[in-house]
């Protein structure tokens, strides 16, 4: 996030997660489940679903995850955005409680392609891999 705030980003608010960041649906026990804007009754994918389903519903320009195994990459494809996970080091961990060092990574969940290389580009290098 060190990196995004240097280039600007306006942080409009917190979204849900998966307890422990850790789960296919993003419910919650202490604020319900978490709805895919497609389609409310069809989940928006696991962990890093309440950014998924801010940025498919237009609330947001872009949103961050992690992903350890597939938490970017499937509450994306579940909403139909673009998300991705960085390569080892790209991003840095900097901050974030790690389920295994080597796995987690970072990323930018965005509406396109393009938005996601723009966004990855601002958020890469920070010089704290290993926070």
């Amino acid at each position: 996030m060190v990196k995004l705030y240097e280039a600007g980003i306006v942080l409009l608010g917190k979204v849900q997660t998966h307890e422990f960041a850790s789960g296919m649906t993003t419910n919650s026990q202490h604020f319900g489940p978490c709805l895919n804007p497609w389609n409310l009754d069809h989940v928006p994918g696991g962990s890093s679903g309440g950014s998924a389903s801010a940025v498919a519903a237009g609330l947001a320009y872009m949103g961050t995850g992690s992903d350890t195994g597939g938490s970017i990459r499937i509450p994306a494809a579940c909403c139909g955005i673009a998300g991705m996970k960085p390569t080892y080091g790209r991003v840095s961990r900097y901050g974030i409680i790690p389920m295994a060092w080597s796995l987690d990574h970072p990323g930018p969940l965005t509406r396109s392609v393009m938005d996601a290389s723009l966004c990855l580009d601002a958020m890469s290098g920070d010089g704290r891999i290993n926070g």
